[in-house]
């Protein structure tokens, strides 16, 4: 018997992949959704009787409803919505590409968005559930070469955030996920050193082992993310001065 049904977006690489496969070892039944057919079909291959690969892209609200209400009349309902679709884009805000923010932002942001309407309504209705953002500590403040990548994780922790506020009375779940650096073809881009790298498999481990808990923010490796926290508290003044002196400035 399944323990539950879980749909994790961007499930064909990286944190979405590997977690496919714990949720999927662990009794549950996985949909995965993204744009890339071959790598669903790929890691759906773990357990072809587990997992459920659905193409769409989170960004195209008409696909991501379609998908939505397709998943709900399969599996009837969610128990755990993970939105893990992203896309990253560093470096310098000094000279924006409207074009290429449009597609960051509609993936990050308004992808996730997207994927909230149908599930969020189903559970209303059912009294419960569990929505996970997969956001990033590059949105804790602003952070020079964090890009537009920031501003999109800094506005999905907002919205996780506002949603815990908001969806509690109706007994939903909201999770928000802060991890560090996470070995993907994603931070395969950066040119500088990433300390605590961490492999997709372990990310998922840490996640997967906080779901159960009270926690609103999961967040690793602390050795890491609890100096970016205490940053976090300082005054603006402060701040600037030290992320100026300490921090390398894109050129």
């Amino acid at each position: 018997m399944s323990k539950g049904r879980v749909w994790i977006t961007g499930g064909g690489t990286g944190i979405g992949k590997e977690l496919a496969k714990i949720f999927c070892n662990n009794g549950y039944n996985v949909i995965i959704s993204g744009r890339r057919k071959e790598k669903l079909l790929d890691v759906a291959r773990h357990n072809k009787k587990k997992i459920f690969p659905f193409k769409h892209d989170v960004s195209n609200l008409k696909e991501t409803s379609a998908v939505a209400k397709k998943i709900i009349k399969k599996f009837k309902s969610i128990d755990l919505l993970i939105l893990n679709a992203a896309i990253y884009s560093p470096g310098s805000l000094k000279e924006i590409s409207p074009v290429n923010a449009k597609k960051v932002i509609d993936i990050n942001l308004i992808g996730a968005i997207n994927c909230l309407p149908t599930i969020v309504n189903m559970m209303k209705r059912e009294k419960k559930g569990h929505i996970m953002f997969i956001s990033s500590p590059a949105g804790y403040r602003g952070m020079p070469g964090a890009g537009l990548y920031g501003v999109t994780k800094s506005g999905l922790t907002f919205l996780a955030e506002t949603l815990k506020i908001e969806l509690e009375q109706f007994n939903i779940k909201i999770q928000v996920v802060h991890p560090g650096f996470v070995k993907t073809p994603m931070t395969d881009k950066n040119t500088f050193s990433m300390p605590f790298l961490m492999s997709p498999e372990d990310a998922a481990r840490k996640i997967f082992s906080k779901i159960h808990s009270n926690n609103f923010e999961i967040y690793f490796p602390k050795i890491l993310l609890i100096p970016m926290k205490i940053l976090s508290f300082f005054p603006y003044k402060l701040y600037f001065f030290l992320i100026k002196k300490f921090i390398k400035l894109p050129g």
